[in-house]
């Protein structure tokens, strides 16, 4: 017959039980707090139109205007900042009625694109991609052209609404 069980392998048993038990209780609440976040939408803002100004401001002719889009307030699950800049865009007024905002992000890998007043076309200096003045791409690694922004005058302002869109890829899917 086996030998009967001994006291020092039942406490050893017991000791593993209520010691897995107490972590386990503690861990689940650490682990619900590290990945509750993940859930949520992390950043919050830019979903209503950003005032850029007066119309006047944008002269028909004129070269591309670059306007920094700034948030007001971005929350993400911990924190909340004021007065965050979001990116840039460039607005282009062709005639008294058509106004052209197009993002000063690079699509192909987010650097900051400039506008070349002597070449009269968009520079990203990361990997020489170019840009015509309506935001087709010209040359360079750039998957696609400049990302186009959606504007729309309102009495005599100028309001546009941000968009982000995903980096590294023929089609325009907002991030």
């Amino acid at each position: 017959m086996g030998e009967p069980p001994d006291r020092r392998g039942f406490l050893k048993v017991a000791t593993c039980c209520v010691g897995g038990g107490v972590a386990l209780a503690a861990g689940v609440p650490v682990v619900g707090l590290l990945v509750d976040p993940a859930g949520k939408q992390t950043v919050s803002s830019g979903k209503d139109p950003f005032d850029l100004g007066a119309l006047s401001r944008f002269a028909v002719g004129a070269p591309p205007t670059r306007v920094e889009i700034v948030a007001p307030v971005v929350k993400d699950a911990w924190t909340a900042a004021t007065n965050v800049v979001l990116g840039a865009a460039f607005i282009q007024r062709t005639t008294p009625d058509t106004i052209v905002a197009l993002s000063a992000v690079c699509p192909h890998l987010g650097c900051a694109v400039g506008f070349d007043a002597k070449a009269g076309n968009y520079l990203c200096p990361c990997h020489d991609s170019r840009f015509a003045l309506d935001g087709a791409k010209t040359t360079g690694p750039s998957e696609r052209g400049l990302d186009p922004l959606p504007v729309k005058v309102v009495g005599d302002r100028l309001e546009l609404t941000w968009v982000r869109y995903k980096l590294g890829q023929t089609s325009r899917e907002p991030a």
